[in-house]
């Protein structure tokens, strides 16, 4: 293997027009530290991410793929191996919203709860415990799981997802403690991230006045960008975070910390 390989789910680009997309962002970064980067997403717009990676003179594949699915995996799996060789870090990053899950646990519908879990918490463990003995055969490595600082603050009627992310978190811990010293785990919890697909169908204007409002609760006084959260992770990714195992690395611009009341 002449470079490191990584495995990056939810890569594609915002399926709009290929706009910004968390996973997309720390795909191309991943690129940009030198990384062959397999992207995995049920998007086309996977594609698109591949593109803007090898423009930029890096290595890449698109695997149309559904996480949830082991049949699909093994495929992912099976195609990293074929053409990379080995794997050394995985970034997970997929996750499900949909207005049914808008709702509170007296609300919410049992197959939308499931449903739910069924992406965010079990895409997250089947990829883990399918694609951990490929790192432990090509010599370890890292897994980062991208969650959410919902998981330590509720958001009103947002039940399933906070449960989802809090669940994460305590799986990452899991695989940090089973699995060190060969692999270590890191969460990275974003706030409210700038990405295309939560634009809906917002003009211009009105997605400036939506920012700026989400902002104002913000101690940074704006919102996050998705290059925000790939510098992180390529950090927990890389040899300079050797000693960060286990942890849930909040990125809200200090959002959880900020009493909002005004005297």
């Amino acid at each position: 293997m002449s470079k490191k390989t990584a495995i990056v789910t939810g890569a594609a680009m915002g399926y709009k027009d290929g706009g910004p997309s968390i996973g997309g962002a720390i795909a191309l970064r991943l690129a940009k530290d030198g990384y062959n980067v397999v992207v995995v997403d049920l998007g086309e717009m996977g594609q698109k991410t591949v593109e803007l990676i090898e423009a930029g003179g890096g290595h890449a594949v698109f695997i149309q793929a559904d996480v949830t699915k082991t049949a699909d995996i093994g495929r992912i799996i099976q195609t990293t191996k074929d053409m990379y060789g080995g794997l050394h870090c995985l970034v997970n990053t997929v996750a499900r919203y949909g207005s049914g899950m808008m709702k509170n646990v007296a609300e919410i519908s049992e197959e939308e709860w499931n449903a739910t879990l069924e992406v965010n918490l079990n895409g997250y463990f089947k990829m883990a415990k399918y694609t951990i003995p490929l790192l432990l055969e090509s010599g370890g490595g890292t897994i980062v799981n991208i969650s959410s600082i919902e998981s330590f603050v509720a958001l009103p009627n947002f039940s399933v997802y906070s449960v989802s992310k809090a669940a994460i978190d305590a799986l990452t811990r899991s695989i940090a403690v089973d699995f060190a010293p060969q692999i270590r785990a890191n969460a990275v919890l974003p706030g409210f991230v700038k990405i295309a697909n939560s634009e809906n169908n917002r003009s211009p204007e009105e997605l400036q006045k939506w920012h700026g409002d989400i902002a104002l609760g913000y101690p940074m006084k704006r919102v996050c960008e998705p290059d925000e959260i790939a510098h992180v992770v390529s950090f927990l990714a890389g040899a300079e975070s050797s000693y960060i195992n286990g942890q849930s690395i909040v990125v809200d611009g200090g959002r959880m910390i900020c009493d909002g009341h005004v005297f």
